[in-house]
């Protein structure tokens, strides 16, 4: 209930700074618009928190009841690409989307999909460097569909790559509820999320899903 409560404003507030920031009421100076942004950019962090507090609450309490269908995962991702890019802007950055032109389409929950993506999107922003590159890859091979997410970020050490998946725990200060939640959808899924990294090299988070019919 609280989670609903925070989120209704938080939307409101969303709204509202894309109608000023679009200068609809008037056009804006320089000083103003980096405050707005700064704000925009925090309230898009805190509907993110929410969300996966909504998720995680849902989770752990049983009532969660994924709804799955064939789904184009292209119109999922570039969603995702598009919600995302005012927090990588906010730091110098942009982000990459690499997709294929066909696909198979998958039987997913399109919501709980695309929560565990932003979920890994998200992660990399915090981890790439100022003014680099966040890079987000879907590929096929014969028996999975991937969804690549790869920063250039400090990496991970072994301790921390053996928790990166535990339940509020986070070497960036952040909650530690995104990778966990991330987890629990690929499981749901049928599929898996794994990190490739290494200490000073970044790292790749795989998120696969089973192929239809393989």
């Amino acid at each position: 209930m609280l989670a609903h409560e925070i989120k209704t404003p938080l939307a409101s507030i969303t709204a509202t700074m894309e109608i000023m920031l679009g200068e609809t009421p008037g056009p804006l100076n320089g000083d103003q618009r980096v405050f707005l942004k700064e704000i925009d950019q925090s309230t898009a962090r805190m509907l993110l928190l929410t969300d996966n507090i909504l998720t995680e609450s849902k989770l752990q309490a049983g009532v969660f009841s994924p709804s799955f269908a064939p789904t184009d995962l292209g119109p999922l991702v570039r969603e995702v690409w598009r919600s995302m890019r005012r927090l990588a802007e906010a730091r110098g950055q942009k982000i990459v989307l690499d997709y294929p032109g066909v696909m198979d389409h998958v039987e997913v929950d399109a919501a709980l999909l695309r929560q565990a993506i932003t979920n890994l999107v998200q992660n990399a922003i915090r981890h790439t460097s100022i003014g680099g590159a966040v890079n987000l890859r879907v590929f096929q091979n014969e028996r999975e569909i991937v969804i690549s997410v790869w920063d250039d970020g400090s990496g991970m050490d072994p301790e921390e790559r053996k928790r990166a998946f535990k339940q509020f725990v986070s070497h960036t200060g952040g909650t530690g509820l995104g990778l966990t939640i991330v987890e629990t959808i690929a499981t749901l899924h049928g599929g898996t999320v794994r990190v490739d990294t290494s200490l000073g090299k970044g790292a790749a988070f795989l998120l696969t899903l089973p192929r239809p019919n393989r």
